[in-house]
């Protein structure tokens, strides 16, 4: 009996002692591509990156799993549909590249990790999640839409000023809507509006580029911002580096690409 008794009371405390390590162990600060949760990136290897927190002292990583998933529901129920990759025996943290099943243009993934320490194992990280942009220029399905001249008002003398195009459009939703991503570029710098609410935090967006050659979109998660019935989208346009100012009066080397 008292056999049993110093049984029970190891087992217990081995188990308290267990659960204790397990919960001093967190992975936080997820990255993607070295970001936040990205949406519209465009390479099809991602890679992941996150850190260790822990209350006790030299607590160092041996392993680590990754799962990536397709929805948050599957990711809950711990279904890699995309990519699991198993118990990896490796102490890197960062830039572990993605090896699971081909992405394609627009796909949404949801993703989490747990790591094996010297001090114990980790519950899963909170979920992070990324989305594909366009990763063929055949995905494109948009239209150019623009003001290309000076209005009556401005001014395209020596002491140059062009006004910001406004753009505004209603459109109706008669259903609810899951998902609703915005993939906009502007030829110039533009801010984003649904509804009356400015979209995105960027500011001079989207960065500078030579329009001959190539143009940087961004991409939001405006699913938020819609509702069933009227909706109104909208964008203010101003010059960037598309109308350059005072055009007769710039050097050679500044090319003017309309107005």
């Amino acid at each position: 009996m008292n056999k049993k008794i110093l049984l029970l009371i190891f087992t217990l405390q081995y188990s308290l002692f267990t659960v204790h390590c397990f919960a001093q162990i967190q992975v936080q600060n997820l990255r993607c591509e070295m970001l936040n949760n990205p949406l519209g990136i465009d390479v099809t290897q991602p890679r992941f990156s996150w850190q260790i927190t822990a209350t006790q002292r030299n607590v160092q990583q041996e392993s680590y799993q990754i799962i990536v998933a397709s929805s948050k529901e599957k990711l809950a129920a711990d279904n890699g549909d995309l990519w699991n990759s198993g118990k990896v025996q490796s102490n890197q943290s960062i830039h572990v590249t993605y090896a699971g099943k081909a992405l394609q243009s627009r796909d949404n993934c949801f993703w989490k990790v747990k790591v094996f320490t010297n001090r114990g194992v980790s519950a899963w990280s909170s979920s992070g999640n990324f989305s594909i942009g366009f990763l063929n220029k055949e995905d494109w399905k948009g239209k150019w839409i623009g003001y290309d001249k000076a209005s009556s008002w401005d001014s395209i003398t020596q002491f140059s000023r062009l006004s910001a195009r406004y753009f505004r459009k209603q459109f109706q939703s008669n259903n609810t809507i899951k998902k609703a991503t915005v993939y906009i570029v502007g030829l110039g710098l533009y801010e984003l509006y649904i509804n009356g609410n400015k979209i995105g935090n960027q500011v001079l967006a989207p960065a500078p580029t030579d329009y001959r050659k190539s143009v940087l979109y961004n991409t939001h998660d405006v699913t938020q911002h819609l509702k069933t019935g009227n909706n109104v989208i909208a964008t203010v346009l101003g010059n960037g580096r598309f109308f350059t100012m005072r055009q007769n009066y710039k050097t050679p080397k500044i090319n003017t690409l309309g107005s």
